[in-house]
């Protein structure tokens, strides 16, 4: 997803100059990934590919960390999402009709904090809209946000989604023997950091 994600870039605002206007950049150690169940075993799908377009505004920080969003988009390639298995990886792409929708899209519609900032981080809670096979809902979700010894901001956060919501018919192999649960969960670990925050002076 250009995702993807939002609970990093609130707190990425901590390491911006006052009054700027910046493009939060997830570090290379940010993660996304899919988690689901089978009659069988469970099964879980990791996004090689995440693209976050998060806009910051420092000027928001002064009054609550929920206030310097300014936008987020996530995106993810659905042929980046990848298994231990490459049979899975073609039943998944193909219930995901990855030939005519390419991308799954996630966009914020809004921010709040639900506990109180302390030094060691805050929890949020959000709320926005996501295409998954050419069909979009509304999801929200819980974002836990963590100040590292080191500096870096720590987000974690999991939004529970039904396939057949989007239209999507849970994936089967072996002839329809192993069938797929129809509640997945899309979970996400980003980190971001004062080094990973870039002026958008573009």
């Amino acid at each position: 997803m250009r995702i993807p994600l939002i609970g990093i870039a609130l707190i990425a605002g901590a390491a911006m100059t006052a009054n700027a206007q910046s493009r939060a950049i997830l570090a290379p150690a940010s993660k996304m990934w899919i988690e689901g169940t089978s009659n069988v075993h469970d099964w879980k799908v990791e996004a090689n590919n995440i693209d976050a377009q998060i806009e910051l505004d420092a000027a928001g920080l002064a009054a609550a960390p929920a206030k310097m969003v300014k936008k987020v988009t996530i995106t993810i390639p659905v042929k980046s999402l990848k298994s231990e298995h490459d049979k899975m990886d073609d039943n998944i792409r193909k219930a995901l009709k990855a030939d005519k929708y390419a991308e799954i899209v996630y966009t914020l519609t809004s921010v709040e904090s639900v506990s109180a900032e302390t030094k060691d981080g805050f929890t949020l809670k959000t709320a926005g809209t996501l295409n998954i096979a050419g069909v979009e809902n509304a999801v929200s979700s819980e974002i836990v946000a963590i100040r590292l010894a080191d500096g870096t901001i720590k987000a974690t956060g999991s939004v529970p989604v039904k396939m057949t919501a989007f239209q999507v018919k849970p994936p089967t192999a072996m002839f329809g023997t192993i069938k797929c649960g129809d509640e997945v969960k899309v979970k996400f670990d980003f980190v971001v950091g004062p080094k990973v925050i870039a002026a958008n002076d573009k």
